[in-house]
């Protein structure tokens, strides 16, 4: 799972077999669980009803079932709509 957070040179396509995920989501007013529906190296889309601005902070936990693995990363939502949000990634983090 390293490689994931270290290599971003993965196509869009190779992250397909992961989908959807399960994701736990922090932001400066709440807390919540959402599925990511997109993946990309730089880049998801988390399907919520969460009313979310552009440019607030999110701080990101996904967990991949396959291997329990999990990834921590922090992001800033770039698009916002009423299927969810487009977050892009800032710092991933290593536990």
């Amino acid at each position: 799972m390293q490689n994931l957070v270290n290599n971003r040179r993965y196509p869009r396509e190779y992250f397909k077999k992961f989908l959807p995920l399960d994701v736990d989501c922090k932001t400066m007013d709440s807390e919540f669980c959402a599925s990511m529906l997109n993946l990309s190296p730089t880049g998801a889309f988390i399907k919520t009803d969460k009313n979310l601005i552009v440019g607030q902070e999110i701080a990101m936990t996904i967990r991949f079932p396959k291997n329990g693995d999990t990834i921590k990363a922090t992001g800033e939502i770039i698009r916002s709509n009423h299927s969810g949000v487009g977050v892009e990634f800032k710092i991933f983090f290593d536990h």
